[in-house]
């Protein structure tokens, strides 16, 4: 069998019906890139006219050294645990690579280390080391088994947070989620929110809040034009999108108000009737619960107006899975519950549009409660999303000396880049 060029259409029907593959495994990922001076190419095998193996390969020229980085967004598409099929691949994905004068080639398959639990414990034995063995003697060098998002080198996250939504109904979904999950969904639903999808305009706004929660939770946000290429390219494909929460305040506070007085009333009639004093006191304590939350949307209107975004969300949809890739919102108003609103939302689109897989994406594989980022962890947890740890990142090496040079310089430029940013702060 031989590698050739696959055409577009053909690949994005193998692509969009293989398991687990994701938008990085589509052209229009290849279109999103160039504007980052990558470009693309789409390779296959086929066996009776039909496709057994493809990928996409995504080439940069490195300065100064007249070779190309290579990466294969999420890995090969192709079933890793046909041995003789991988290393027929890979032989020939080598031959093509030494051509175009490759550098190395990066790879980060979309297949399961080892089984975890819902709470992240270790299934034993479920490791797939078979797999890891087999790349690393076709030559691959695999670039370790990162737990936390800090020490985290690949380009992709290697921790996940899926939601499994085939063969369930809504219902099925609503009822597996935590019991302090179902609450903030039915509270976020009093709340006054609003979900806005994006337009081209409304773009900065999301960016605005993406820098927001970067500064918070510490990681480095890309610039508006990034937003605003993912839009341009995956919106006209039905493939992307952008979610906005808009609060009403004055709508709330009026609401909130209209409660209070009710309340107020209650304890009015009950003040005289002895046997329920006890019940008297929980409601005036409630009270007071009350005046924080009237006194609060008093001072959010004063210096918001009326309305305010406090939260978005950035969903890839391709194939069977459909990803929550970004999300953002201002800590000041996370006590409204706003994420818990949009990810249900989309949780109900999904299985509207029949997909099988709603993916929160990236979490740390410290599921200790004290690690730094378990409270993401958590979150995704209590809508019933299983972790997923897969085999990580591996880079073929096609030019050896040159490879050890570049990996010392880039390198370098991590930490000068890391300390711009931390002086920045």
């Amino acid at each position: 069998m031989n590698l050739i060029e696959l055409e577009e259409q053909e690949f994005i029907e193998f692509s969009k019906n293989f398991p687990n593959s994701l938008f990085f495994q589509s052209p229009y990922w290849i279109e999103i890139k160039k504007n980052n001076n990558w470009e693309g190419t789409i390779l296959g095998m086929k066996k009776n006219n039909k496709i057994i193996a493809a990928t996409i390969l995504l080439m940069k020229d490195i300065k100064g050294i007249h070779k190309k980085m290579v990466y294969a967004p999420r890995g090969f598409l192709l079933d890793y645990n046909d041995f003789s099929l991988l290393t027929d691949f890979v032989d020939k994905i080598t031959i093509y690579l030494k051509e175009k004068k490759a550098l190395f080639l990066k790879i980060n398959p979309y297949v399961k280390y080892q089984e975890h639990d819902i709470d992240g414990n270790v299934i034993e034995g479920t490791k797939n080391t078979a797999l890891v063995d087999q790349l690393k003697k076709l030559g691959f060098i695999h670039q370790g088994f990162y737990t936390t998002m800090d020490e985290k080198k690949d380009l992709e996250p290697r921790w996940l947070s899926v939601l499994d939504l085939e063969n369930k109904t809504v219902d099925e979904i609503f009822k597996n989620m935590r019991t302090t999950t179902r609450w903030s969904i039915r509270n976020s639903e009093k709340n006054s929110l609003r979900i806005i999808e994006c337009g081209r305009e409304d773009l900065k706004e999301f960016k605005a809040l993406m820098k927001h929660t970067a500064d918070r939770r510490e990681f480095i946000d890309r610039p508006l034009s990034y937003y605003q290429n993912i839009y341009d390219v995956l919106q006209k494909e039905n493939l992307v999108k952008i979610l906005l929460v808009e609060i009403n305040f004055k709508e709330l506070l009026e609401k909130t108000e209209k409660e209070h007085h009710e309340l107020l009333e209650k304890i009015q009639k009950m003040k005289d009737n002895p046997k329920k004093q006890n019940q008297l006191k929980e409601l005036e304590n409630e009270t007071k619960s009350f005046e924080k939350r009237i006194n609060d949307l008093k001072e959010y209107k004063v210096k918001y107006g009326d309305t305010k975004v406090i939260a978005g969300g950035l969903y890839m949809l391709y194939g069977r899975q459909l990803v929550y890739l970004l999300g953002a919102s201002y800590k000041e108003f996370m006590k409204y519950n706003s994420q818990y609103l949009l990810q249900w939302e989309m949780i109900n689109y999904a299985k509207e549009n029949n997909y099988q897989t709603f993916n929160f994406y990236g979490i740390d594989g410290d599921f200790r409660k004290e690690s730094k980022n378990y409270g993401l962890f958590d979150f995704k947890r209590g809508f019933g999303a299983q972790v997923v740890e897969l085999i990580g990142e591996f880079d073929l090496i096609i030019d050896k000396p040159m490879y050890i040079l570049y990996q010392i310089a880039f390198k370098s430029y991590k930490t000068i880049k890391n300390m711009k940013y931390h002086i920045k702060k």
